[in-house]
């Protein structure tokens, strides 16, 4: 018990009673951390704008016996420009419930906190369509989490000509270990998945996609995401009903 320094990003946020917050904060060296923030939503209070969602920050907290009590936050980025725009808030609403729902807890998870804020970075400053900065987050973020390799066929690893996608087992394949049904990919979907493998950094976000490559990219990490990970969140779809 004592007091501990975090420094990590709100990637989820509840209000508790009338002027408490409770936080979920992707933190550097420790992972998932949940913060009490005792009147962080009454507009005088010194919390409030360390308190926000996608508040990146240098956290002082008072450590108990199992739970954190949020005393101090200092402002590191807030992100503030995706706030204008609604397309770019669905996605990094998304991102961050992706990683709320998924990421493991009691341990580190730097490269997922890193490529958050990369994904946050580039959605607050660049002209690329932010649906397509999500599929390019869940891309990295699979391979990051032990899914996703993409080096080829599922089976033989082969990865020389064109891939089809099993939806059913939510598999990679070449035509000869094909069953039948299978979604050929299309080329742009298939360089995309292995450029984005094979780097890091912002330098996965340098590319674009036409909407046709973009829809079938999003159909196929949908059903990836289900098969592999368990999950389907409604927040994914938010942006398609603006």
């Amino acid at each position: 018990m004592g007091v501990v320094e975090l420094r990590g990003i709100v990637i989820a946020e509840n209000q508790r009673g009338e002027s408490n917050k409770q936080l979920m904060v992707l933190a550097k060296g420790i992972g998932k951390v949940m913060l009490t923030a005792r009147g962080a939503k009454n507009t005088k209070s010194k919390l409030l704008a360390g308190t926000q969602l996608f508040s990146y920050c240098d956290f002082l907290v008072y450590e108990g016996k199992g739970f954190y009590s949020l005393t101090q936050a200092d402002l590191i980025q807030n992100f503030y420009e995706i706030r204008t725009d609604m397309d770019k808030l669905a996605e990094a609403v998304y991102m961050g419930e992706l990683v709320e729902k998924t990421c493991p807890e009691g341990m580190e998870q730097d490269e997922t906190l890193r490529l958050f804020l990369y994904a946050l970075a580039v959605l607050e400053k660049s002209k690329i369509p932010p649906r397509l900065i999500s599929r390019i987050f869940e891309v990295k973020y699979l391979q990051i989490s032990g899914l996703l390799s993409y080096e080829g066929c599922m089976v033989c690893g082969h990865d020389k000509d064109s891939l089809f996608f099993h939806e059913r087992d939510g598999e990679f394949l070449c035509m000869e270990h094909c069953c039948g049904g299978e979604i050929p990919l299309m080329g742009a979907v298939q360089k995309a998945l292995s450029f984005i493998t094979q780097r890091d950094g912002k330098q996965i976000f340098s590319f674009t996609l036409s909407p046709e490559a973009l829809l079938q990219m999003d159909l196929v990490l949908k059903r990836y995401l289900e098969v592999h990970m368990g999950v389907g969140l409604k927040s994914r779809e938010f942006s398609k009903e603006l």
